[in-house]
């Protein structure tokens, strides 16, 4: 190795080859399970937070076995519930963007151990999360500790170089190739001490640049490092010694080069561009092997995309709702049969849970079936929140669920998961600025004792929502062997009830409302009754209720609304007394569409004055949906047609929707009245109404009056006005004639003493 008789220039540099590292690329003909068995890296498939698919390379980096893994909750795999979360927060915004994501993470083993790994993922289908994300898996915490020995070795060789007591060089075939800044600074002063004035040479005198070449040479040769010690002599001053000591790269090529140090010299900036150099060369080989791995990731994804579509693309059309994305009613029933087989292997119980949402069809008719569908969809992701991972959710059609509970160990269980529902369908849904909410009836059926095959355990769960429904929406009802007797009958009532409208079986009996103050009678309530030609007379409350849910309902009333309007006017044209009719409207009528309209083309074809029908509703259908009830009450009192409040005090009202409601009377219900003459509770409720009615400007009148005991205490709470069996029973029309007359009728008033 020649010393450094040479002009300060580096030689250019030959690029290193970096060798391709990363994985093999597969065709896609080797097909998913080729890869995953033969990637040197780690490869995982998720789905909605749990392993799905692995490969052994990925058992491998966290000590598992491969069935270990599949199935588990990927948060396993994390040091702590917290550190999963924040990664998943990192990676969501990437993997819906279709944009490949990764990180370096710190990962936990199966047996504690913390690793350090290299994660690379992408989503499936990024506009659809559940359907999985695909990720790579690599373990560097052994790059991890070689960067951190590499980069020991580089503060080392920095250090070294930023030492201001000695300059380092390295010179090949006589020329200068690396320097530190203390070297050129020596450079400068021995330039000012050389005799033809050329700073960058060293040696002024060739004759003592060849002699310490020779010397440097042959030491080189021998393996030894050479030093020695020259002096600089100003011509106008002190001398200056250096002391060099080189030491060749190998000692059987010595022309390969040397390290030469000068004493008191360091150069900074050459150590930090060394260090470049090396990150330069470290981040090189990083986006090789990122590009490769981002290629057979691309692969890989290509190959499981495919053979997905291939394998369920007309599987998942015949087995899942293409609204909710949960199984459909093929699908359950299959998922049902296994489940029955299981339990009638392993003697376990299951349940099966019939849901309908209430009222959903109102949300369709008034905003539109866009509004429902995704009404549906909200819905459906609460319910498949709330169960296991083994259970079923699944939708059959409509606004129809069941739910599959698998295994459960009593019939409490079910009934859990059934309160979890209605909670978690409780808080409402915004969808296009509207405020929804979802409220469901819910049945349930036992295996085995509701039923042993999927038909009968079906039909029971379905007859046990109607019940829920019966029982005023918004629960559950656990299905019992009554409910056949009740379905029963109530199928054969609903059966008569049908040719009953047709065969005109109805008949209206006529109760007197009576104003004590002026002993008369000041309206008349048309109250409905089935004339069976083979069980006689049937009351209201026997078929009421299935006319409602069958929707007989309908025409029902509004044949009852004719016939008590034409009734009072042929009273009126046999110049009986002119009163108001009352006319009970049920929750369903009062909901029908175009309830306004009917009411006056029944008025028009009566001839009868608005003012002369009363319509009484009950508190709690007018609560049930208040803001609506207040537009239907707009367009009943726009016609001129009275409202009164039936069975005031038996549900829950608001007083600030009672004084938006157009209601001219409150009915204070019977069960108030019967105790009334010794109950403390119920004469504070009927002084309260008489009370609230009074300053509300509204009229009061007591229902359900059978004893005089009971007309004095109302009489001294205030109340004046009087309906109940006291003064009448419900009577045909033709009895019910002669209760019109100027005054109370004769009868009612030698029952009835002044007080």
């Amino acid at each position: 190795m020649a010393l450094f008789r040479v002009k300060l220039k580096m030689t250019a540099k030959t690029p290193p080859i970096i060798p391709q590292a990363g994985l093999p690329i597969t065709s896609a003909q080797l097909g998913l399970d080729a890869i995953m068995e033969n990637a040197p890296i780690g490869i995982m498939f998720m789905r909605q937070r749990v392993l799905v698919q692995a490969n052994a390379q990925c058992a491998a980096i966290f000590g598992y076995a491969l069935d270990e893994l599949i199935g588990q909750q990927a948060m396993m795999l994390y040091p702590s519930a917290e550190s999963y979360e924040q990664l998943g927060k990192a990676a969501s915004r990437t993997l819906s963007a279709g944009d490949l994501f990764q990180a370096d993470h710190e990962m936990r083993c199966k047996n504690g151990q913390l690793v350090w790994c290299r994660l690379r993922g992408r989503a499936i289908k990024p506009r659809r999360p559940t359907d999985g994300t695909l990720w790579t898996i690599e373990d560097i915490t052994g790059e991890r500790l070689l960067n951190a020995s590499l980069m020991s070795r580089t503060n080392e060789l920095t250090a070294i170089f930023e030492s201001e007591a000695m300059g380092i060089a390295i010179i090949r075939e006589g020329r200068l190739v690396r320097n530190n800044q203390r070297w050129e600074d020596i450079r400068r002063m021995v330039g000012a001490f050389s005799a033809d004035r050329k700073a960058e040479l060293f040696f002024p005198v060739d004759q003592v640049y060849s002699e310490l070449q020779a010397l440097a040479a042959d030491q080189f040769a021998l393996g030894s490092v050479f030093s020695t010690e020259q002096k600089y002599q100003h011509r106008d001053g002190p001398a200056l010694f250096l002391r060099m000591v080189g030491t060749a790269f190998d000692a059987a090529h010595p022309d390969l080069g040397a390290v030469w140090m000068l004493e008191d010299v360091t150069d900074r900036r050459l150590a930090e561009e060394a260090l470049r150099d090396a990150h330069k060369v470290l981040e090189s080989r990083v986006l090789e092997r990122t590009k490769d791995l981002q290629l057979a990731v691309s692969q890989l994804q290509q190959e499981v995309s495919e053979r997905i579509r291939a394998e369920h693309s007309v599987w998942e059309i015949a087995h899942y709702d293409n609204l909710t994305r949960l199984p459909n009613r093929v699908l359950l029933h299959d998922r049902l049969e296994q489940v029955l087989a299981s339990g009638q292997r392993n003697r376990h119980q299951a349940a099966v849970m019939f849901l309908d949402l209430d009222r959903f069809k109102k949300v369709n008719d008034t905003l539109g079936h866009g509004v429902g569908d995704e009404l549906l969809k909200q819905v459906a992701q609460r319910l498949t929140g709330v169960v296991r991972a083994v259970d079923t959710v699944s939708r059959i059609g409509g606004d129809e669920f069941v739910i599959l509970l698998h295994e459960i160990a009593s019939v409490g269980d079910a009934v859990l998961v059934a309160e979890k529902i209605l909670a978690a369908l409780e808080p409402v849904i915004m969808i296009e600025g509207h405020a929804l909410q979802a409220t469901p009836s819910i049945g349930i059926s036992i295996y085995p004792d509701d039923g042993r095959d999927a038909i009968v355990l079906m039909k029971n769960a379905d007859a046990a929502m109607y019940h829920a429904k019966d029982a005023g929406r918004n629960t559950f009802r656990v299905y019992s062997a009554e409910m056949d007797e009740q379905a029963s009958r109530f199928f054969a009532i609903e059966q008569r009830l049908q040719h009953a409208i047709k065969a005109k079986q109805m008949v209206l009996h006529y109760q007197p409302l009576i104003d004590w103050g002026s002993r008369t009678v000041c309206g008349m309530e048309s109250l409905i009754r089935w004339e069976d030609p083979v069980h006689g007379l049937v009351m209201p409350g026997d078929f009421i209720a299935i006319a409602e849910e069958t929707g007989l309902i309908v025409p029902l009333g509004e044949w009852v609304l004719a016939e008590a309007l034409a009734q009072n006017r042929r009273w009126q044209e046999s110049n009986r007394l002119i009163v108001p009719m009352s006319i009970n409207l049920s929750p369903r009528q009062f909901r029908q569409p175009g309830l306004a309209d009917m009411v006056r083309r029944v008025l028009q074809d009566s001839g009868q004055l608005p003012h002369m029908l009363e319509l009484e509703l009950t508190e709690s259908s007018l609560m049930n949906d208040a803001l609506d009830s207040v537009d239907i009450l707009d367009e009943i009192a726009a016609l001129g047609v009275r409202v009164a409040i039936d069975d005031f005090g038996t549900g829950y009202s608001s007083l600030s929707y009672l004084k938006r409601f157009h209601v001219h009377k409150l009915k204070i219900d019977q069960s108030f009245v019967s105790d009334v003459t010794h109950d403390v509770d119920d004469v504070a409720i009927v002084t309260a109404v008489v009370s609230l009615a009074k300053h509300l400007g509204l009229d009061t009148i007591a229902e359900g009056v059978e004893r005089i005991d009971q007309l004095n205490a109302l009489l001294r709470l205030g109340c004046q006005k009087f309906q109940g069996h006291l003064f009448s029973a419900p009577l045909p029309a033709e009895a019910a004639d002669s209760i019109f007359c100027p005054a109370m009728p004769h009868g009612m008033q030698q029952q009835i003493p002044f007080d």
